[in-house]
C-alpha cells in the first residue's frame, strides 16, 4: 500500500515535471499555499489585514530608522569596495567567459527592471512634494527649497537604492557564473554555507523569501501601475477605467508579459527593453529641447552640488531632535523608501545577476550603481525642475493635480508644451511597456527560482507564475486588498536585511577563498617551471 502511494506521488511528480521542468516542489507548494492564504484573508477581511500590516510597518518605520540608514550605508560602502577593491578585476563567470548580452541591452532590462514605471510618475510628483513640504533645509515653496527637493529626490533614488541592487545581484552572479551553482537568491550564501547550500533550512528560507517578495512585489506594481496609469488611459483616449474595463486591461496585460516571457531573455524583454528605453529617453530630450533648458541645466548644477555638498548628512539624517511633520516625515520617505528597495532586492537584484555573466566586478558595480544614479539625476532634473518652474510661474497647477491623482503629473505638464499631446501618447506607450517588461522579468524570475535555478525555465513554469502574479493582481484590487499585500512585501524588508548582511559576508570570503586557491596554484606553477626546465635540459 505504501510502495503504491510512493508509486503515485512519483508518477504525478514526473507529469509535474514533464509540463513545468525542473521542479522545487516544496517551495512550489508552500508559495501557492501562502499566497492562497493572504488572497483569502484579502478577499474576506481587507481592511484588519491592512490595519494590521499599518501598524507593523509604522512600527518598523518608527523603532528602526537608525537600522535602515546604518544598513543602506552600509551597502553603499561596500558597493564601493567591490569596486575599487583587490577584487575587481574578477569576472562574473570563467575568466574567458564574454558578456551574454551587449551592453545596451544590459542597460535597457537593468532600467526596465530596477525602475519600471516609477521613475516617469515620481519624477514629476516627488520633486513637487520636497519643493512643498520641504523637511529642511529651506523654507517650503521658496526658492531656494528647489534645489534641496532635486538633492532629496536624488538621495532616493540614486547611489543609495542601486548600492542595494548590486548587493543583491552580486553574490548571486559570482557563485553562479563562476562556481557553476543554481541562479537562486540562496546561491549568494555559498560562500558560507558551501556545498550545503542548496539543502540548508536558510537557502529554502531565503528562496521562499524571495519567492513571496517578488510576487507580492509585482503584484501589487501591476494592481497599482494599472490605476496610476487611468489618468493618462482618460486623457488619451477618453475611455474611464471602470472595474469591468480595469480587469479586461489587466488580462491583456497579463497575456502581453506572458508571451514575452516565454519568448526568451534575448527576444521579447531584450527587444521590448530597448524600444522602452528610447521612448523614455527621448520623452526627457522633449521635455530638456521645449522647455527652460537653461534653467534646466543651471538647476541641474546647483542641485547636483547641493546633494554632493549634504550627502554624508542626508545619508545619516535620522530627525533625532527638530521632528520634521511630527516626526512622521522619515517614515513617509527616506525609511519608507529603504524599506521598498530593500524589499525588491530579492526580484532586481536576482534579475540583473542573470543578465550579468562576463562582466566583471568593477564593470558590475559601475552599471549597476554609478550609471543609473547619474541618469537619476538627469532625468529627476528635468521632470522635476520642469515642474517645479512650472508651478512656480503658475504655468500649471501642477501641486494641486497630483494631490489629486499622482498619476496625473506628467500628463499635465505636458498641457503646456508644444505637440505635448503628441508627447503624452509616447509615454503613455511607455509606461504600458514599462508595465509589461517588469512582470515579464518578475515570472522569469520566480520561474527560475522555482526551477532549482535553471538559466531558461520551462515555458509552462513561466505560464504558470505569469498566471498568478496576474490572478493576484485582479483578486486583490477588486477585494482592495492590494495595498496590504503591498505593506506585506515592505515588512518582509526588515528580516531580509540579515539576508543581505549574510550575502557580504558570503561574497568577501567567497573572494577571499578563490584568491588563496589561485594564488597556491601559481606557486605550484612557479616551482615545479624550475624542474621542467632542468628536465629538459638533461634530454
Amino acid at each position: 500500500m505504501a510502495q503504491n502511494e510512493l508509486d503515485r506521488s512519483k508518477n504525478q511528480n514526473g507529469m509535474m515535471e514533464g509540463l513545468l521542468g525542473k521542479t522545487d516542489h516544496q517551495l512550489f507548494w508552500v508559495t501557492l499555499i501562502i499566497f492562497g492564504v493572504i488572497v483569502s484573508l484579502g478577499i474576506f477581511t481587507p481592511e484588519k489585514l491592512e490595519s494590521a500590516l499599518k501598524a507593523l510597518q509604522a512600527f518598523i518605520t518608527t523603532n528602526f530608522t537608525w537600522y535602515y540608514l546604518l544598513f543602506t550605508a552600509a551597502c553603499l560602502g561596500f558597493s564601493l569596495w567591490a569596486a575599487v577593491g583587490p577584487y575587481a578585476h574578477i569576472k562574473l563567470g570563467k575568466d574567458d567567459d564574454e558578456p551574454e548580452f551587449s551592453t545596451i541591452s544590459w542597460m535597457a532590462m537593468l532600467f526596465s527592471a530596477g525602475i519600471g514605471l516609477g521613475f516617469i510618475f515620481w519624477g514629476i510628483a516627488e520633486p513637487l512634494y520636497h519643493y512643498m513640504q520641504t523637511p529642511y533645509g529651506a523654507e517650503p515653496g521658496s526658492a531656494e527649497a528647489v534645489p534641496v527637493a532635486l538633492q532629496i529626490s536624488y538621495l532616493h533614488w540614486g547611489f543609495h537604492p542601486w548600492s542595494l541592487y548590486a548587493v543583491g545581484g552580486l553574490g548571486i552572479a559570482y557563485f553562479s557564473f563562476r562556481h557553476e551553482q543554481p541562479m537562486t537568491i540562496a546561491t549568494s550564501l555559498y560562500g558560507i554555507l558551501g556545498e550545503k547550500t542548496e539543502t540548508s533550512g536558510w537557502s529554502k528560507i531565503t528562496n521562499l523569501v524571495t519567492a513571496f517578495a517578488t510576487i507580492a512585489g509585482i503584484s501589487t506594481a501591476l494592481g497599482l501601475g494599472i490605476l496610476s496609469i487611468k489618468f493618462g488611459m482618460t486623457h488619451i483616449t477618453g475611455l474611464e477605467m471602470t472595474p469591468g474595463v480595469t480587469i479586461a486591461v489587466l488580462i491583456l496585460f497579463m497575456a502581453a508579459y506572458i508571451a514575452s516571457s516565454v519568448s526568451g531573455l534575448k527576444r521579447g524583454l531584450k527587444y521590448m527593453s530597448l524600444i522602452n528605453i528610447w521612448l523614455a529617453f527621448g520623452v526627457i530630450a522633449f521635455i530638456f529641447v521645449a522647455g527652460p533648458t537653461i534653467q534646466l541645466l543651471d538647476l541641474f548644477t546647483d542641485s547636483v552640488g547641493h546633494y554632493l555638498t549634504n550627502f554624508v548628512k542626508m545619508t545619516f539624517w535620522s530627525d533625532s531632535v527638530n521632528q520634521a511633520f511630527d516626526g512622521k516625515w522619515l517614515g513617509w520617505w527616506t525609511v519608507f523608501y529603504w524599506a521598498f528597495w530593500i524589499a525588491w532586492v530579492p526580484f532586481v537584484g536576482g534579475f540583473i545577476a542573470r543578465i550579468s555573466r562576463g562582466r566583471t566586478i568593477r564593470e558590475f558595480i559601475i552599471w549597476v550603481v554609478l550609471i543609473p544614479s547619474v541618469v537619476m539625476f538627469i532625468c529627476f532634473d528635468i521632470f522635476g525642475g520642469a515642474a517645479i518652474l512650472a508651478e512656480r510661474s503658475g504655468a500649471v497647477k501642477l501641486w494641486e493635480a497630483v494631490q489629486a491623482d499622482m498619476g496625473s503629473g506628467i500628463f499635465t505638464l505636458l498641457t503646456v508644451y508644444p505637440f505635448g499631446f503628441l508627447a503624452s501618447i509616447v509615454i503613455f506607450i511607455s509606461l504600458i511597456i514599462f508595465l509589461i517588461t517588469s512582470a515579464d522579468s518578475a515570472s522569469f524570475l520566480v520561474a527560475m527560482l522555482m526551477s532549482k535555478g535553471e538559466l531558461e525555465p520551462k515555458a509552462g513554469m513561466k505560464i504558470v507564475w505569469g498566471i498568478v502574479l496576474g490572478a493576484l493582481s485582479i483578486i486583490l484590487l477588486q477585494s482592495g486588498g492590494l495595498k496590504a499585500l503591498q505593506t506585506a512585501s515592505i515588512v518582509c524588508a526588515l528580516p531580509f536585511t540579515v539576508v543581505m548582511i549574510a550575502m557580504m559576508v558570503s561574497l568577501v570570503k567567497g573572494l577571499r577563498k578563490d584568491a588563496s586557491l589561485n594564488e597556491s596554484s601559481k606557486r605550484r606553477v612557479d616551482h615545479m617551471q624550475p624542474a621542467k626546465t632542468v628536465a629538459k635540459l638533461n634530454k
